[in-house]
């Protein structure tokens, strides 16, 4: 609540500034005639503003300045005078007023220089309250960061640092290679937040402008062939809470303006629809590119990156904080032995030493799917595939295809064979392990396979597979 303080001894005056303010929709307003009235106000109140007359009949304004400078230095004071002397307006500036306006032929400037003044003080306010924040080293509530399985230090200071953030309306930008926990931090920043609307994510990789428009703003009724009832759209669901719009990158030009008037003036209007609507939800977007090269190469626009770059989170990969690979690994065996009802192997050191000699391209991500991939290969036998540089062009085999496999009982590592199978026409070649997948199974490895190949870019994976991205899409929810 941003209060705001007048002082002057005409009422007349006084009762034209708080009409006019009030009519730009500010409230609450004080107002007092005199000095020593306005300072009884601060014992009782926070007053975010005080607009105050240079000449008062009883004390000065200058000295008002003062006081308020010395007891509230939170308070933004803004100079009112009948008077244009340069060398007045000098001498309040630097006594700390904000601003200086001449009564009368200035009267129209006051809501605007209102607005700056405020914004000001809560720019202010918000760079001091950071700067104490991040002297931390841990957050002062890790309830909101408990799903994250880390000791690193740099991991740990993001944590304060989104906690420092969360409270703000601010729009977030995370990025981070694929698997790095991206949703996982936006779901961090709503739960340190304190917002009580619902956290909504959406990925919008490989979606066209019309299925995104109509996601995210909804639509009226007959807005289109089919629209027989209007549909709410993510926008206005997320209201009063979160919403994630992963993938956001990959969006055309057309729907990037879309959101930069979201973002700027907090306001959609859904597809057949000619009545605008506010937003009352928090953004935060995600992806894996790198948006400043878009900048130069892609038709990302420079306003919209400036507009979501306010608080910007980067999440290093899994390689940069080898300090997590240990305890994440024993977290996804612990987790997924109980999971399929299994009895949790015994980790030699030769498996966290091979591991943490894989390149990992898909993080955390990847590491759980090998986990996964090893566990089902047999009780007690923990598959470790082949990783080498080849793993960066998009070589990698399938999770089970073969490689070398950790046989806890008896505590080495050995190589085995990959028997291989071939279509009839010999264009297509399958490896198997020594166990034969279900067909689920083979589905989903060979989902996930597209997936990392085709990172966050689902038509293209689609495409490579012959389906459709829907079709895809519907297998993925399977």
């Amino acid at each position: 609540m941003n209060t705001i303080l007048l002082v002057d001894d005409e009422p007349q005056v006084l009762q034209g500034q708080k009409d006019l303010l009030t009519l730009h929709g500010y409230a609450p307003i004080l107002a007092t005639e005199s000095a020593s009235e306005a300072q009884r106000v601060f014992d009782d109140t926070e007053v975010a503003m005080a607009i105050v007359d240079l000449t008062l009949r009883e004390g000065s304004g200058l000295e008002l300045l003062r006081w308020i400078r010395e007891n509230s230095p939170k308070t933004v004071v803004l100079i009112v005078t009948g008077a244009s002397d340069l060398s007045v307006a000098v001498e309040c500036m630097r006594a700390g007023a904000y601003d200086f306006l001449v009564k009368g032929s200035d009267a129209s400037r006051l809501p605007g220089a209102v607005r700056n003044a405020l914004a000001h003080r809560d720019a202010a306010l918000e760079n001091t309250r950071l700067r104490n924040a991040l002297t931390r080293s841990d957050p002062e509530n890790p309830a909101p960061f408990r799903e994250f399985v880390s000791v690193s230090p740099r991991i740990r200071q993001i944590f304060v640092y989104l906690e420092a953030i969360a409270p703000t309306p601010d729009p977030v930008l995370v990025t981070g290679e694929t698997g790095v926990g991206k949703e996982l931090v936006a779901r961090a920043i709503h739960a340190a937040s304190g917002c009580s609307g619902p956290f909504i994510p959406v990925n919008l990789g490989g979606l066209d402008d019309h299925t995104i428009s109509d996601t995210l703003f909804g639509h009226s009724r007959g807005a289109f062939t089919g629209a027989q009832s209007g549909r709410e759209g993510l926008v206005r669901k997320a209201a009063g809470g979160t919403l994630f719009l992963d993938e956001f990158a990959e969006i055309s030009p057309e729907t990037q303006v879309k959101l930069l008037r979201l973002l700027d003036r907090g306001e959609f209007m859904p597809l057949g629809s000619d009545v605008l609507h506010h937003s009352q939800a928090r953004l935060v977007f995600a992806t894996n590119r790198d948006l400043r090269r878009e900048l130069e190469t892609g038709p990302f626009r420079q306003d919209l990156f400036y507009r979501i770059t306010s608080h910007w989170v980067e999440i290093p990969p899994l390689r940069e904080r080898p300090e997590d690979i240990e305890l994440l690994l024993n977290h996804q065996v612990k987790l997924h032995t109980a999971r399929l009802g299994m009895n949790a192997p015994a980790l030699a050191p030769e498996i966290l030493t091979e591991i943490r000699s894989l390149p990992l391209p898909g993080n955390t991500r990847e590491l759980e799917q090998l986990v996964i991939a090893a566990l089902v290969n047999g009780e007690w036998r923990v598959t470790l595939p082949e990783r080498t540089r080849e793993t960066r062009a998009g070589n990698t085999p399938v999770p089970g295809s073969g490689g070398r496999s950790f046989n806890s009982s008896a505590g080495t590592v050995e190589d085995r064979a990959t028997p291989t199978a071939r279509s009839s026409n010999g264009d297509v070649s399958v490896a198997f392990g020594e166990r034969l997948p279900t067909p689920q199974q083979a589905v989903e490895a060979l989902l996930r396979e597209a997936d990392r190949r085709y990172p966050n870019n689902r038509a293209k994976a689609a495409a490579a597979l012959g389906l459709s991205p829907q079709a895809l899409s519907n297998r993925w929810k399977r």
